[in-house]
């Protein structure tokens, strides 16, 4: 009678344990997809800001072309030609060969 008491006291400690070791689990995993949780967030707030700020680069990109656009069809209006010419030499020293 007493190996089937302790058989049974046995059998109710491993059952114990066995509960004890699933409700740790569960906490554990209940842990793990909180952190799975904050990182999602935190990565899709990184996401969002880096698309934020492309976003605004692209605009900066775009005024500063704007800008540069303007500046140059203002200096197509404002600008003039400027012809130099360079006078004939003499007739007299076309013979004359000059060595540097």
């Amino acid at each position: 009678m007493s190996d089937r008491n302790e058989a049974g006291k046995e059998a109710s400690q491993n059952a114990e344990q066995t509960l004890m070791t699933l409700d740790q689990l569960s906490q554990t995993l209940e842990v793990m997809s909180a952190v799975v949780d904050r990182l999602k967030s935190h990565l899709n707030r990184q996401l969002s800001l880096t698309q934020e700020l492309f976003n605004d680069e692209e605009k900066v990109r775009k005024a500063e072309a704007e800008q540069r656009a303007d500046s140059a069809r203002k200096l197509q209006q404002e600008s003039f030609v400027v012809e130099i010419t360079q006078k004939e030499l003499e007739s007299s020293s076309k013979g004359k060969k000059v060595i540097h």
